[in-house]
């Protein structure tokens, strides 16, 4: 067994009413908080005015910035930054989908270390200097789990480059995890989250080059708490035992947990492969990975036999992990096509180096992926 190095530095409140903890928690970091939302949910379900109210009362001033894009934008969050330092912000709070936290990471990192371009950053132009501002996170959706670590996703829109960016620095203070911000969600946003969580768990859990029985059933458990749970969310949406089983699968998949065992932590090449098609169309994240999803399985399958019907017996209590997984996707509705998402058949080469270019880990594939075989996967999808 190799060595971990476990490293979580987040106070996590998690459960039913928790939201209601928020203005508190925000109170031991400042008393002026820049709010980061997306423009149409949070407001329309009455959560943002409810967020303003609790704030205040626990003295502290919200300035909100609720520009954030599904795929959000390093202008979006450059500009966010901005608003942040001219306003001498002491906190930044994410409300939202991974879209929103991750945005709130990067503005909190941005303001804090006098960064004017996001993705000068990441490319290692612009050093970050100083500290980021202390951020909060509230999820609305149980999909990406950034409540639960230092990683972020965004994408520059001249370029088309969707990238992940990590640091230390942007790891969340407090989390808040509230099951019931997520009854409200749309099915279909629900099933999409469904399936990044899914995806965040099956990737490593097939690509890994050692493992554990610990670490294996972490995230066997979590992956059968999703499968299970997730269609029948999907029936009875305000059904909180349920919303909440997703929510801390959701948490933990993505956290420093499942890393636990010194085991070699596999890579994501169905995420690398999908960001560069919701960096070029625009789509959900969720889509994109269900839509590539089968065909990664059966491309990958001649080398990891026994993880996929280790996959199939415990977390579906079938005999093929692939066929299981396929019959669950059309479940939950979330049989996809590229086509039916709007992707063009003569982009599959651009998409192809796009990927290698913006997620060279790809090719950490236990079958190593090359501009060709991405470009095959893209028309097998298709």
């Amino acid at each position: 067994m190799g060595i971990t190095t476990f490293y979580l530095p987040i106070r996590f409140i998690i459960g039913e009413g928790t939201l209601a903890k928020l203005g508190v928690e925000a109170s031991r970091l400042g008393n002026l908080a820049l709010l980061v939302t997306g423009s149409k949910s949070m407001k329309s379900t009455g959560v943002v005015d409810k967020v303003i109210k609790d704030l205040e009362e626990h003295g502290v001033k919200a300035i909100v910035f609720d520009k954030v894009e599904p795929n959000p934008r390093a202008s979006t969050i450059d500009s966010g930054a901005r608003l942040a330092r001219e306003n001498k912000v002491q906190l930044v709070i994410g409300l939202g989908g991974g879209s929103s936290m991750d945005s709130a990471k990067l503005i909190a990192l941005a303001s804090g270390c006098g960064i004017d371009s996001i993705f000068d950053c990441y490319r290692g132009k612009t050093p970050a200097k100083g500290q980021a501002l202390p951020i909060i996170l509230v999820p609305t959706v149980a999909a990406t789990g950034s409540e639960a670590n230092n990683g972020a996703v965004f994408t520059d829109w001249d370029t088309h480059e969707k990238v992940v960016y990590f640091s230390g620095a942007i790891y969340p203070t407090v989390s808040i995890v509230d099951p019931a911000l997520t009854v409200t969600l749309p099915a279909r946003t629900t099933a999409q989250g469904g399936v990044d969580m899914f995806c965040h768990l099956c990737e490593p859990y097939i690509t890994a080059e050692e493992h554990t029985p610990i670490n294996d059933a972490l995230r066997e458990s979590c992956m059968r708490t999703v499968v299970e749970s997730l269609p029948r969310v999907l029936k009875t949406p305000d059904d909180i035992g349920l919303r909440s089983r997703i929510s801390w699968a959701c948490t933990l998949a993505t956290s420093q947990f499942v890393l636990l065992g010194g085991i070699g932590p596999g890579v994501f090449p169905v995420h690398g492969m999908e960001h560069c098609l919701s960096g070029v169309y625009d789509i959900a994240h969720g889509d994109g990975l269900a839509a590539l999803l089968i065909e990664w399985m059966k491309f990958t399958q001649p080398v990891r036999k026994e993880r996929f019907e280790r996959l199939g017996k415990n977390v579906f209590g079938a005999s093929d992990g692939i066929d299981a997984t396929a019959k669950w996707l059309e479940k939950i509705g979330m049989n996809l096509s590229l086509k039916s998402l709007g992707v063009k058949e003569t982009d599959f080469e651009m998409l192809a180096d796009n990927s290698l270019k913006t997620a060279p880990w790809v090719q950490l594939n236990p079958i190593p992926l090359d501009k060709s075989l991405i470009a095959a996967m893209y028309e097998k999808s298709f």
